[in-house]
C-alpha cells in the first residue's frame, strides 16, 4: 500500500494500491514519479474507468490554478517482518512535518533501499518492511538503517539531512517480527 499525501496544501488524502501507480506510469509518465504525482486536471482525464474510486478522491485536490503535487508514501515494502517509527524534529526542537524519510540499509557493497516515507503533520513517520529487501541470500538477520531526510520546496523534495538514529527500543512481537523505535530524530 502506498500513501497519498497533497504537498501543496499539506493534507493526507488517503490510500492506494502500487498497481494504480503502475498503470499511471503507463498512461501519463511525465506527470508521475516513484515519489510525486503533478495533479492536474489531464491527469485525471487519462485515469482508466477501473480507477473510478481513486479518480473521485484525487478530484477533490485538484486546482484550476496550479499543479498540485501529491507525495507517495510507502507504508509497507515487500512484507512486515520489519516495522520501524520515529519522530522527526529540528534542532530548534520544531516538529518536522511533511519531510520524507527514505530508509537504508548499509552494506559493504551497496546499499539497500528499505522505503520511503512522508511524516504527518506531528513529524512522525511509520514504514513496514520484509526481510528480502535487504538480506543478500538470507544472511543479513537485521538491517543496519539510515535515513535521508528531505523537505519539501515548492515542487520537489530537497535533502536536508543524513543520519544513522539510535534505536530507543527494539521490541519482538510473538509472530516474531522486530519493531524498532527511533522515538525523537533530530536533524
Amino acid at each position: 500500500m502506498k500513501q497519498l499525501i497533497d504537498m501543496t496544501n499539506k493534507k493526507e488524502i488517503g490510500f492506494v494500491d502500487w498497481e494504480f501507480l503502475h498503470d499511471m506510469q503507463g498512461v501519463v509518465p511525465d506527470l508521475i514519479t516513484p515519489e510525486i504525482i503533478q495533479l492536474t486536471h489531464d491527469f485525471l482525464k487519462k485515469i482508466p474507468p477501473e480507477w473510478e474510486k481513486i479518480k473521485s478522491q484525487l478530484e477533490k485536490h485538484v486546482s484550476h490554478k496550479h499543479v498540485t503535487h501529491i507525495a507517495i508514501s510507502d507504508i509497507e515494502n515487500l512484507g512486515c517482518q520489519f516495522k520501524v517509527r520515529g519522530t522527526l524534529k529540528n534542532k530548534k526542537g520544531d516538529i518536522l512535518g511533511f519531510h520524507r524519510v527514505v530508509l537504508f540499509d548499509e552494506d559493504p557493497m551497496e546499499d539497500d533501499f528499505l522505503g520511503a516515507v512522508i511524516t504527518d503533520k506531528d513529524g512522525n513517520f511509520t514504514l513496514e518492511f520484509g526481510k528480502r529487501v535487504f538480506s543478500d541470500f538470507g544472511l543479513e538477520a537485521e538491517p543496519d538503517i539510515y535515513l535521508k531526510i528531505f523537505a519539501w520546496d515548492n515542487e520537489s523534495f530537497k535533502q536536508i539531512g543524513k543520519c544513522t538514529p539510535e534505536v530507543f527500543e527494539k521490541t519482538e512481537t510473538r509472530e516474531g517480527n522486530k519493531l524498532y523505535e527511533f522515538g525523537v530524530i533530530t536533524i
